[in-house]
């Protein structure tokens, strides 16, 4: 077992909302100066950059997890976790055509930029990320778990974009191994799962200001999911402030 602080929710210059100086290599910086040795990148309906970012990750000699924050039809935000690049993008390229075909407007949303290790542009992206899919909540749980992936709801206790906020209620029957919080306690209602929380970073500055501690075998969805029920010794709790625990 090892014990490893986790952000599993980062965004990069990719996603609109994020600042053009969310590059690879600067993400992994700033999150191994902050103690961090374990990221996700979570953009918008998109895993375009996921694999830049594992590359400068592994330079780094730091833990990698695929991930994406989907937008429902309800307009609620779900993260979606893959072990793997492969994973990540047939997933990515299977809801791709449930994006609404809106081009991205740079002035108003902003950039939507590809960039590599060097930070060079490499491509855009055309469609507006920051958009809801063709997919229901419940839908789009299932159809992470078909692609063998951990869907976990973001940020359930926020104002805007939470299952909470969106719903009003947690729909019946649903289930969940991980949610995602801001505060580490979760709110009635999600029955057995246990809280994480991760910075939903958009700018350098934000990353590791909410982080999880895990205690894993290995960094993977299975072993989240491990932790989460307390299996064998395995356990994950939430920080804030750069490393306070609740």
């Amino acid at each position: 077992m090892k014990s490893i602080v986790a952000d599993l929710h980062i965004h990069t210059c990719l996603s609109p909302c994020g600042e053009l100086t969310m590059s690879p290599r600067r993400i992994v910086e700033e999150a191994v100066r902050r103690g961090i040795a374990w990221i996700a990148v979570a953009d918008h309906n998109t895993a375009s950059m996921v694999d830049a970012v594992a590359a400068a990750a592994a330079e780094a000699k730091i833990e990698f997890l695929f991930g994406m924050e989907l937008q429902t039809r309800e307009e609620v935000h779900l993260l979606a976790y893959f072990d793997t690049s492969d994973a990540c993008h047939r997933f990515a390229d299977a809801i791709y055509p449930l994006l609404p075909d809106r081009e991205n407007e740079p002035a108003y949303f902003g950039d939507q930029v590809c960039v590599d290790l060097d930070e060079t542009i490499v491509g855009t992206e055309p469609k507006l990320l920051v958009n809801s899919l063709d997919l229901g909540f419940e839908q789009a749980m299932d159809r992470v778990r078909e692609y063998g992936g951990l869907p976990v709801p973001a940020h359930v206790d926020r104002e805007t974009f939470g299952l909470l906020a969106q719903l009003g209620f947690v729909p019946e029957g649903a289930t969940f191994d991980v949610v995602e919080t801001t505060s580490g306690r979760l709110p009635e209602g999600f029955g057995g799962a246990a809280a994480i929380c991760s910075s939903d970073a958009h700018t350098p500055e934000d990353i590791g200001r909410r982080t999880t501690r895990f205690v894993v075998d290995a960094c993977t969805i299975q072993e989240m999911v491990l932790a989460a029920r307390g299996v064998g010794g395995r356990s994950m709790a939430c920080c804030w402030d750069r490393g306070r625990t609740t």
